[in-house]
């Protein structure tokens, strides 16, 4: 049957976390290039204040990770910290909350900071909404977006027509739109359709 899609709204709230990275340079994490390592420390008002390099006011918390989450690496005074901001959003079917970083495959939201991104060249539906959607293996699908085979890359057009109130869409190739593929999406580890608010293979 595939994987059913379900709809995540924004909350007012999101998590906070000490965050310590450091890139792949002379040192390379062996499990994912760079180290990385998280410390979830609270749960705050979604001010919309951007994410911050630094320590800032956690300058002596003693809650910054000291080991990459990957593997053995242990972080240096020259490793990167960061105030890492990450909004909280609900089902709209079930109340779960979780991250977008987190959403499982059908996952489906409307990417909002998208939605100017080239005015006029088709990065929105046709209720205006940016649409994202977890495939199957975890790639995060722009349906509104361009793919990467577009033969109308310059034109106003969708590579992917959406029919249907969200969730429940299916995605083809009937309307204005490129000459790529057959209204499939294609991810490194994933190849289907998005039928009727399933994403099938």
């Amino acid at each position: 049957m595939g994987v059913k899609c379900f709809l995540l709204e924004p909350t007012e709230r999101q998590r906070r976390y000490l965050r310590r990275y450091r890139g792949a340079g002379d040192h390379p994490c062996l499990v994912n290039h760079y180290h990385d390592a998280w410390v979830l420390i609270d749960v705050i008002p979604d001010k919309g204040e951007p994410i911050s390099d630094g320590r800032g006011e956690f300058e002596h918390d003693e809650r910054w990770p000291k080991k990459c989450d990957r593997c053995d690496y242990l972080f240096t005074e020259n490793d990167h910290y960061q105030v890492f901001l990450d909004r909280i959003y609900a089902r709209k079917d079930t109340g779960e909350e979780m991250t977008l970083r987190d959403a499982p495959p059908g996952a489906m939201w409307d990417a909002n900071w998208l939605h100017d991104l080239i005015p006029g060249m088709g990065w929105t539906g046709p209720d205006g909404r940016s649409l994202v959607a977890v495939c199957p293996g975890g790639h995060q699908w722009h349906i509104d977006g361009r793919c990467s085979n577009c033969t109308r890359p310059h034109e106003p057009h969708q590579c992917w027509i959406r029919h249907g109130e969200p969730p429940n869409i299916t995605v083809d190739k009937n309307g204005n739109t490129c000459a790529a593929g057959a209204g499939s999406i294609q991810t490194p580890n994933w190849h289907g359709f998005l039928r009727d608010g399933y994403l099938v293979e």
